[in-house]
């Protein structure tokens, strides 16, 4: 991914060569030509010099032309100066507006790492883009329409929102977003065809990136598990088990909104233990004891990884599990407890 300087840098460059090559070329016909048609000759040093200021527009006087034939010579030197000296201005403006609409719609690229990147700004990117902003992740956005990058890049600062507009699945675009270092990919255009191609161009440029994708056709979950897509989510299922819990038992689907929304006054998160965490190979009743003396929060399970990698999650395991290095903690508390465990955990959340 390319430098922000360097582009305009480079894009200067393409656009000024014309003139410095015209430029360097007046210079060498004012030289030689003053050379030429003063007398008697002022020698090539006086030439260089007097070239210079002419072109320079400076006026020293130290030197200057006593023929006419130099005296109309120098005429033509000072309109064709003043000429390149418009066209100068021209095209610096140019770039530097140029530069500022590739800015303002993020053409440029990012040089983000470690980031989440989000293809699509529908409804569920919106809500994901408020997730991760909220949990203060650095985010990478593709959105379709240009009128839509001013309002989102106001939700952040510059350093954790990078935002940019083009077709989600188009190669081109996901190099922008600087696909190959991030941490993982939601891909959630509203077109599900849109998402499995988007999936599997990610997973071209990125083999081991998190991919995951936010269908409204339950049944292309198989497929894009065979893609190489990490986890498949859909709304609709996930809506429609929330308006059945809502039925009989709405608690139960108030709590579940609430734990899922960062920006409530609660939340459920993950870390992942190592050899240096405070967690990691204590019995399930001695982590939550501690856990709970030290922060309050809740421990309601884990997640511990197969042979090929793939974490498989486990809620409200046997008193006799222990865990160990390698497994993700899953945890609820209140924000301020939240905050008070990440402070004493002193690993970032996630994994």
């Amino acid at each position: 991914m390319r430098s922000p300087t360097i582009g305009y840098a480079a894009l200067l460059f393409r656009r000024l060569w014309k003139f410095l090559a015209a430029y360097a070329a007046v210079y060498l016909v004012a030289v030689f030509g003053f050379y030429e048609l003063e007398t008697p000759r002022p020698g090539l040093l006086n030439s260089f010099y007097w070239a210079m200021v002419t072109i320079a527009t400076v006026g020293y006087g130290d030197i200057v032309p006593t023929t006419a034939n130099a005296k109309i010579f120098t005429l033509g030197i000072i309109a064709t100066e003043v000429f390149l000296s418009a066209y100068l201005v021209s095209v610096v403006l140019g770039v530097v507006s140029e530069e500022a609409q590739h800015r303002a719609l993020g053409t440029l690229g990012t040089n983000f790492s470690g980031h989440i990147v989000v293809l699509g700004y529908g409804g569920v990117g919106r809500a994901a883009v408020r997730e991760l902003l909220v949990a203060e992740e650095k985010v990478a956005i593709v959105t379709e329409k240009a009128d839509e990058v001013s309002y989102i890049r106001s939700l952040a600062p510059e350093h954790q929102l990078f935002v940019t507009v083009g077709p989600p699945a188009d190669l081109e675009i996901l190099k922008r977003v600087n696909i190959p270092a991030a941490h993982s990919v939601v891909v959630c255009s509203p077109d599900d065809t849109v998402n499995l191609v988007a999936a599997l161009n990610v997973r071209s440029i990125a083999p081991k990136i998190r991919i995951v994708v936010s269908v409204a056709r339950p049944e292309l979950k198989a497929t894009l598990k065979t893609a190489g897509v990490t986890y498949v989510a859909s709304p609709q299922d996930m809506g429609g088990r929330l308006c059945a819990d809502a039925a009989f038992r709405p608690d139960v689907a108030n709590a579940v909104e609430d734990l899922t929304e960062a920006s409530f006054a609660a939340d459920m998160t993950e870390y992942l233990l190592t050899d240096r965490t405070p967690v990691s190979t204590q019995t399930l009743p001695d982590a939550e004891t501690l856990v709970r003396r030290q922060t309050d929060c809740l421990v309601i399970g884990y997640a511990r990884p197969d042979g090929e990698g793939e974490f498989k999650t486990v809620l409200n395991p046997p008193s006799t599990f222990r865990f160990q290095p390698g497994d993700a903690i899953l945890l609820i508390g209140s924000l301020e407890n939240l905050r008070r465990f990440h402070r004493w955990f002193g690993t970032h959340q996630g994994r």
